[in-house]
């Protein structure tokens, strides 16, 4: 007799399909926190400070659930298939010390500042598939960690010359260092049917359909002694600040900082900015300047291979460094700096007999060499050499680093803020809108064998464009009221977020066909957060309140991409998340 009968099995097993999908939405987090802040004076003109914290985070975090007629389950262990779980342990240490003073009326500050970030992987529910019944269940998939060591001295001094003229210079001195560490290695070994580490060629262990068990712990394969990092670099910059009082009515700023990278070399950045009276309750401001970013060691230094869910099927996805054998064999172009040139424009208008306060600026920044990461170049999409690579690195898709584009941003700020009294009671309203684009410009920095049509669609993709010119609402405005009584508020606030764009490219219009800008439309939405605030004393004080008061959540995903009805909300837009009402207390004491 033939047939599908799916749906007795599970019934017999007291099962659902329902019961085979991913964990989706917040993950569970547990966070510990101390901070401290201390200053001690030695003389009326100097004094010793010091402040920092420590904070230890715990989280988990299920994967794509791994089903029985997959090859990534082994049937011996997991009957009905698992969901493996990452956890995760994230450490963040921080500690500044210094002394400020002033000497001869110049204020001093002379500090040094530590902080590090440590992130390791214990990855549970699982199993190494090609270990079979040999696989234990959980692994030390090994972890990250960044520290950074910065010293600054700093000068200020305040010159009564004009109506005023302040002075500021000073120096740093930068320190980073970037570190991987592998993890245990049936974490990310592959091994052959005898339970030895497969060698390339030796008799693999298959599922009952034939196909290879493959190796590593399951949703994240722990790094390997290849990814391990240990990487330093430093930086030192001097910097210069001119504030010049030329009358009550004209303000001049001129900065400029000199910075030296020990592995991009040397940039001069300035700026200047004016602000201009042109009535005593209307004052006009503008800025321009220049930028320089090196990309940040992890950028650099960073390669992992994870699991990813890329079109319609789970992949082993490796991150590489620029640096690799497989980058060179794709001729990616070596990472460098970002480079800036950013100016705005604005004004502040007071009517103090109403209390209203007018506060507009518009802005523009265009960034040259702009950092993305790519899509994923799939097995099928390279050439033969970077095939052979693929296959001995046990990866179906490789993504990179790179200064991909050129893009520009502009927008404007507008605030509008309002105070009202009244029979002791105080009502604040400030209504605030941001208008904005990003939009790529130009063309792609590709070259080589990336400007071949399949190659240079995957190394900035449409998918990728997407994300960055439209998955952030281009317009978000606020209203907001602060009603305040003796010893109690009240606060309202009305958010609009404006229409964005999912990235991922479907078949939005349902002909059956997926089309190059097919993308699903997520609509706009208000979101309302209510608080009530008691201060009881000084220093003690409580709030109660509630943030998306009416349980608002984004447009739902269309059914092309909700992958078997999982994914309910867009998981590649920015909008305002999709966690529904929050309800809290917090109760406040100050010492």
């Amino acid at each position: 007799m033939k047939g599908d009968f799916t749906d007795q099995e599970l019934a017999y097993r007291g099962l659902s399909r329902k019961d085979f999908n991913m964990q989706v939405g917040q993950s569970k987090l547990n966070n510990h926190q101390l901070f401290a802040n201390i200053e001690v004076p030695i003389n009326d003109n100097w004094k010793v400070y010091s402040f920092g914290g420590y904070s230890f985070r715990h989280g988990s975090s299920g994967g794509f659930y791994r089903k029985p007629n997959q090859s990534r389950t082994f049937t011996g262990l997991y009957s009905d298939g698992y969901l493996p779980q990452i956890g995760t342990d994230i450490q963040d240490l921080s500690l500044s010390a210094g002394i400020k003073g002033n000497w001869d009326g110049w204020n001093i500050d002379f500090s040094n500042t530590f902080g590090q970030n440590s992130f390791t992987y214990n990855i549970s529910n699982t199993g190494n598939t090609s270990l079979r019944f040999a696989s234990p269940d959980e692994f030390d998939a090994g972890g990250l960690r960044f520290s950074q060591n910065t010293i600054n001295l700093d000068f200020s001094k305040k010159y009564d010359v004009w109506s005023g003229i302040n002075i500021a210079f000073g120096a740093e001195h930068r320190y980073e260092n970037f570190k991987i560490t592998p993890g245990e290695e049936a974490s990310y070994a592959t091994y052959d049917a005898a339970g030895n580490v497969w060698n390339n060629t030796s008799p693999r262990a298959t599922d009952f359909f034939g196909n290879a068990l493959p190796g590593g712990s399951q949703v994240f394969g722990g790094f390997r002694p290849v990814n391990a990092v240990d990487k330093n670099r430093q930086a030192v910059a001097a910097y210069a600040d001119v504030e010049f009082n030329f009358t009550n009515w004209l303000l001049v700023d001129a900065a400029a900082r000199y910075e030296n990278y020990s592995d991009f070399g040397s940039t001069f950045n300035y700026k200047l900015a004016s602000r201009i009276k042109v009535a005593p309750d209307f004052n006009v401001r503008l800025a321009g300047s220049t930028g320089f970013r090196a990309p940040s060691i992890h950028q650099i230094y960073y390669n992992v291979t994870s699991t990813l869910f890329t079109n319609s099927q789970l992949l082993e996805v490796g991150t590489f460094s620029n640096d690799s054998e497989i980058a060179g064999l794709l001729e990616m172009p070596k990472l460098k700096q970002e480079t800036s040139k950013s100016a705005s424009v604005g004004f502040t208008y007071r009517i103090p007999s109403a209390r209203l306060t007018f506060t507009a600026d518009g802005y523009f920044t265009r960034i040259n060499n702009r950092i993305i990461l790519t899509d994923q170049f799939l097995r099928s999409d390279v050439p033969a050499a970077a095939q052979a690579a693929f296959d001995a690195e046990g990866i179906n898709g490789a993504q990179f680093f790179t200064n991909a584009i050129d893009t520009e941003t502009k927008g404007v700020d507008v605030v509008i803020s309002h105070t009202a009294r009244f029979s002791g009671v105080k009502l604040d309203n400030n209504f605030a809108v941001n208008i904005s684009e990003t939009r790529k410009v130009g063309d792609t920095h590709s070259s080589g064998l990336l400007r071949s049509p399949n190659l240079e669609k995957i190394y900035f993709s449409e998918k990728s464009r997407v994300y960055l010119e439209e998955a952030v609402p281009r317009v978000k405005a606020s209203l907001s009221h602060t009603l305040s009584w003796k010893k109690a508020s009240i606060y309202l606030r009305n958010t609009y977020f404006g229409k964005v764009t999912g990235a991922d490219i479907i078949d939005a219009n349902g002909d059956g066909l997926t089309g190059f800008n097919e993308h699903q439309q997520i609509g706009d939405k208000i979101i309302t957060d209510l608080s009530l605030a008691y201060q009881f004393t000084k220093n003690v004080g409580l709030t109660v309140g509630v943030n998306n008061l009416f349980d608002i959540y984004p447009d739902k995903n269309l059914t092309a991409s909700t992958n078997n009805d999982q994914f309910i909300y867009s998981r590649s837009t920015s909008q305002f998340g999709q966690n529904g009402r929050y309800v809290f207390t917090r109760l406040n004491f100050n010492f």
